[in-house]
């Protein structure tokens, strides 16, 4: 037992019990830190340990740009849960990878596109819908007035590349790099080769290119292919 003194007691007597009460009153306000022992209450008991004073280490420039990385990758996917709703993408395409969750795959493919504190940046390389499906062959790209105007190729109708596959279009506006947003094409299919999609107007997004990722999803919404990017 270590002899601090306090006044004219000492923490050794106040232990043993002679003064229990003072230390007790002391220590309702808090630990009580002294000469490389730290007394505390638990349970209306005055207990003691050694005190720890570890210095943090200090995180290399690699480490915080990986930590800052990470962190801006699930923002990213909490809000590309929000526009994707209920299609199921990437929880599919992670069972067909063998990934254990679709956020795991998502990272995979996409923290290189992504930078802390701006999101995506690497827009051709990121990856907006994967899975198993043919990719579209993309044509065309461009906008009329509010819409954008895709056209694609149609290959022959086989189990990969139904000409029945739904059509879908994510995007991201220029300003906007960390909310991804999510159009259907509603009444199209992949057998008619291009589509016209009014996008909506974003409240407090200036205006300004568009990326866009067109891809496909079969009727059953069980199978998905990846995303073909283009700028308008």
């Amino acid at each position: 037992m270590h002899w601090i003194f306090i006044e004219e007691y000492t923490v050794k007597h106040w232990i043993m019990g002679k003064s229990n009460h003072l230390l007790a009153a002391c220590l309702e306000q808090g630990p009580l830190r002294l000469e490389g022992i730290t007394y505390y209450l638990r349970n209306g008991r005055v207990c003691a340990r050694p005190s720890h004073h570890r210095k943090k280490k200090k995180l290399s420039e690699a480490e915080r740009s990986a930590t800052g990385r990470f962190t801006e990758v699930r923002k990213l996917w909490v809000m590309f849960r929000r526009a994707l709703g209920d299609l199921s993408v990437w929880r599919v395409a992670a069972r067909e990878e063998g990934a254990s969750q679709g956020d795991t795959l998502f990272h995979r493919l996409n923290a290189g596109c992504i930078r802390s504190g701006e999101g995506v940046w690497c827009f051709p390389a990121f990856r907006f819908a994967a899975g198993s499906l043919d990719m579209p062959a993309l044509r065309s790209a461009g906008r009329e007035g509010e819409k954008v105007v895709l056209e694609w190729e149609v290959d022959e109708d086989r189990a990969g590349a139904r000409w029945s596959d739904r059509v879908y279009v994510g995007y991201f506006h220029d300003a906007d790099p960390r909310v991804p947003r999510l159009v259907v094409a509603e009444g199209v299919c992949r057998q008619d080769g291009g589509a016209a999609l009014a996008i909506p107007p974003a409240e407090g997004v200036s205006e300004g290119p568009l990326h866009v990722y067109l891809f496909f999803g079969n009727e059953e919404g069980t199978r998905f292919s990846p995303s073909v990017y283009a700028c308008v």
